[in-house]
């Protein structure tokens, strides 16, 4: 079994930023521990339902938390800012587009983007609180970008914008049904309940004609991890070789995979639906994996259903799929794919998804655990909670990697020997 201590995490080696960090977390940690020894008197200072505060006390606290948040947004990756309908107007009003060639008044920016200035002045005013833009007040009201607004241009390379659009929308109203899906006597899932609908979310979706932006929304965000999940994995163990993606989606991960190793061969296995949506990707001058597709022949793109069988392959990957499955059906999952597996010394399966972890830095796992709840009755796992769905299928975890400015870890699977 994998301890913590074996998790694997790459060190830069930044000299004067790491010194500034180690500083920063030693007082971080003393004031932590002082305030924590004041107990009772710091409750009833601060969060006493009925005294108030002192007016010194308080003010101290609002400024140090400001202070706090200050921080938070200098070292909290960009991308774990998440959609509110505050920063879908923004995106779907052009905001970011607009303010490309630099900073504007809310006058210039409402009259470019065709929306009233007051109303957008507000909506903006609160995006920059949270590091979604710069906001300024020397001369008037204006804005320009921040690095987690410039993420969502509508060119930049990582497509987050797409994400907005649909978190901002259909997965916000999914929520909706979050109440009625807790109660014990409940069958269907928060999805379900807001689409009444027994149908899984990706029959729904598929039906609804929003397949396509579930699977581009996707697919942008793998291609924004694609950078530290190629650099902190060993995938050069795998050139020369074959993978199968399994449940590869819009096909963006494995196109990533082969342009970083180009003795590599590969394939998509998914449903009969989605593969009918990757086929062209992968085919045609104007296809968008077209500069690799000569690795991927057309029967390397097979549809099926991974509960009953795999097509059989040395090297295995799976991104943002065993999430979606609880403990049995992941077994169900893994089981197959151990009996396909061309028992090899190198062979292996590789899992990319969040682990679970305390703590406001890994918040992010736990939103994408209430995601998998409110859709598909999934579910994010601790590193602990691997452990048994691995050993009841075959497998043992051999290391966890961690990815730089990735959501996901890297979980190498190997089988154990019968």
């Amino acid at each position: 079994m994998v301890s913590h201590e074996n998790v694997h995490q790459l060190d830069d080696n930044s000299s004067g930023v790491q010194q500034v960090l180690a500083e920063l977390k030693r007082n971080l940690e003393h004031s932590l521990a002082e305030l924590q020894r004041l107990g009772p008197e710091l409750s009833r200072s601060l969060q006493d339902d009925i005294q108030l505060p002192y007016q010194a006390d308080m003010q101290l606290a609002a400024k140090s938390v400001d202070i706090l948040h200050e921080i938070q947004l200098l070292l909290d990756p960009p991308a774990l800012i998440l959609a509110d309908h505050f920063l879908v107007a923004a995106a779907e009003s052009g905001v970011p587009d607009a303010l490309e060639n630099g900073r504007m008044t809310v006058e210039e920016l409402a009259k470019a983007t065709k929306t009233k200035p007051v109303e957008l002045n507000q909506i903006l005013r609160i995006l920059a609180s949270q590091g979604i833009f710069v906001h300024s007040s020397e001369s008037g009201d204006a804005y320009s970008h921040s690095p987690a607004s410039s993420l969502i241009r509508s060119d930049h390379w990582t497509q987050w914008h797409n994400w907005i659009s649909l978190y901002g929308n259909q997965f916000y109203d999914i929520a909706r049904g979050i109440p009625e899906s807790i109660q014990a006597d409940a069958s269907r899932c928060a999805a379900q309940v807001h689409f009444d609908t027994d149908e899984h979310m990706f029959a729904y979706f598929d039906r609804q004609g929003w397949l396509p932006q579930l699977h581009r929304t996707l697919g942008g965000g793998a291609a924004a991890q694609l950078p530290g999940i190629f650099e902190d994995y060993p995938w050069h163990d795998f050139d020369g070789g074959h993978v199968f993606d399994i449940g590869g989606g819009g096909g963006s991960f494995l196109a990533g995979l082969l342009r970083r190793f180009p003795a590599l061969t590969g394939g998509v296995y998914d449903l009969p639906h989605v593969i009918e949506h990757v086929r062209p990707k992968f085919r045609g001058e104007d296809g968008e994996f077209a500069d690799v597709g000569d690795r991927v022949s057309d029967d390397n793109l097979i549809g099926g259903d991974f509960f009953q069988s795999v097509p059989s392959s040395v090297f295995y990957t799976m991104k943002w799929c065993l999430h979606d499955w609880r403990d049995d059906k992941a077994i169900t999952i893994l089981t197959v794919i151990r009996k396909n597996i061309i028992m090899k010394p190198e062979g292996r399966l590789v899992v990319l998804e969040s682990i679970l972890n305390p703590g406001h830095s890994s918040r992010l796992s736990r939103y994408g655990d209430i995601n998998m709840m409110m859709t598909a009755h999934g579910q994010e796992r601790t590193l602990k909670q691997w452990y048994e769905p691995a050993e009841k299928s075959g497998w043992r975890v051999e290391l966890v990697r961690e990815l730089r400015r990735a959501w996901v870890k890297a979980i190498e699977l190997r089988p154990l020997l019968n």
